[in-house]
């Protein structure tokens, strides 16, 4: 009997576990130091090797796979119910990638600003503090996935060259970072959101009617408005966002 409990504890100590890297949902990294199990082993007998896999790679934190979904989902929001057509036309821009990237970029930062809200949380000095939460994560799955979106999309351009493409993404990608930080400014003064929207849209163009920058402020104001009266848990689990005609302002 004792021999039998000797061989036991030998056998455990010496299985091929491999320590995984639990700090990114949908990543694993392979080690090859033995893993240090506890002598009380029932826990872990109760776990198929198969479980264990999928825990691994993510496809049991069930939590963070319906946040990334979420996020996705809401970026789906934007190309497939925004009625592009009326912007380049109400507002004379042309018909090009460029345009839609930009009104893409406006309509993503709406919703970042709305789900970055999750994150807020009153101090005592009545100002709001940001932690990294469940907002924060969603904001970078809606921002993976416009890029996956917009990367899908330049490889679609007709004759669209490899090394081109990847420049036109980083270009973007720079441009992206400015307007976020610019609409942020704007957020609690329309003449900085209208100056925003006037160097986004028209390169500060003299040329350009002070009723079409106007419109897009107007815009920007009623559907915060209106994605910050969505709760919550509606935003979260039912992701269906409708926007707002730019023809209504």
């Amino acid at each position: 009997m004792n021999r039998s409990r000797i061989l036991s504890k030998i056998f455990w100590r010496h299985r091929p576990f491999s320590q995984i890297d639990y700090a990114r949902p949908c990543s694993v990294t392979l080690g090859t130091n033995p893993l240090i199990i506890r002598e009380q082993c029932t826990v872990i007998l109760k776990d198929s090797y198969i479980k264990k896999f999928m825990k691994a790679v993510g496809w049991m934190d069930q939590e963070r796979t319906r946040l990334k979904l979420t996020g996705y989902f809401l970026y789906e929001c934007v190309p497939d119910k925004v009625a592009y057509a009326e912007w380049f036309e109400d507002l004379e821009l042309p018909d090009t990638f460029a345009s839609w990237f930009m009104i893409t970029e406006l309509h993503v930062w709406l919703l970042l600003v709305r789900y970055m809200a999750e994150d807020a949380m009153a101090t005592g000095t009545d100002k709001k503090k940001y932690v990294k939460g469940d907002g924060h994560f969603v904001r970078n799955c809606i921002i993976e996935a416009l890029w996956a979106d917009v990367g899908n999309r330049i490889k679609l351009l007709e004759g669209a060259n490899p090394a081109i493409a990847r420049n036109q993404v980083t270009e973007l990608s720079e441009q992206f970072q400015a307007s976020l930080v610019a609409y942020d400014e704007g957020l609690s003064d329309d003449k900085v959101l209208a100056g925003a929207a006037w160097r986004r849209f028209y390169s500060l163009s003299e040329d350009v009617k002070a009723e079409h920058v106007a419109r897009i402020v107007h815009f920007i104001r009623h559907q915060l408005s209106i994605l910050d009266k969505i709760p919550s848990e509606d935003l979260r689990w039912k992701p269906q966002i409708d926007w707002l005609s730019i023809r209504n302002h």
